[in-house]
């Protein structure tokens, strides 16, 4: 007795996810290709680099610099302040964290303001000890853009995710 597997009633893994990134250069819209959830996605271990795909490169302040239409472009994870996820889809498929802190967060090219994820016996002083990716998530975010761009930036979404390196200082707001 054989077992067949219908190979159409499988769906794939991969998930494609409209995002905006934001580095020291500039910011990127496009589209993630992820491995399952977008959220676990970001943090994945030994995973050095993201790709983004149909995107609009448009540099920061940097008059000389024109805007740009790359059909893909290879993002150092590392390099990238923060990003979104535009898509109602990926919003959908985030899971809070039971206890949430209001922050400021300064960054090099933003100030955001909104809410993290305080995990286990975290406080103000060691919250992201507790957390274990390079990005942790920030809800009812607000952001405040320290550099000028020609192209249209969102000052509010619902969810954003910051790059702990990029992380200067913080406040509780």
């Amino acid at each position: 007795m054989s077992l067949r597997i219908d190979r159409s009633e499988i769906g794939s893994p991969v998930q494609r996810h409209r995002t905006l990134a934001v580095n020291d250069l500039h910011l990127i819209e496009g589209t993630m290709d992820t491995l399952g959830d977008p959220h676990n996605y970001l943090n994945q271990d030994g995973m050095d680099f993201l790709m983004l795909n149909d995107t609009h490169v448009t540099p920061w302040a940097f008059t000389s610099l024109p805007q740009s239409r790359p059909s893909k472009i290879v993002l150092q994870r590392e390099s990238v302040q923060f990003l979104l996820f535009k898509g109602e889809e990926a919003q959908s498929q985030f899971r809070e964290a039971p206890r949430t802190s209001t922050l400021i967060l300064n960054l090099p090219l933003a100030v955001i303001r909104g809410n993290a994820p305080f995990l286990s016996e975290a406080r103000l002083n060691n919250f992201l000890d507790f957390w274990k990716g390079l990005f942790f998530p920030v809800t009812n975010a607000q952001i405040h853009y320290l550099a000028t761009s020609s192209a249209q930036l969102p000052a509010q979404v619902p969810l954003l995710y910051v790059n702990r390196h990029s992380v200067q200082s913080y406040l509780q707001a």
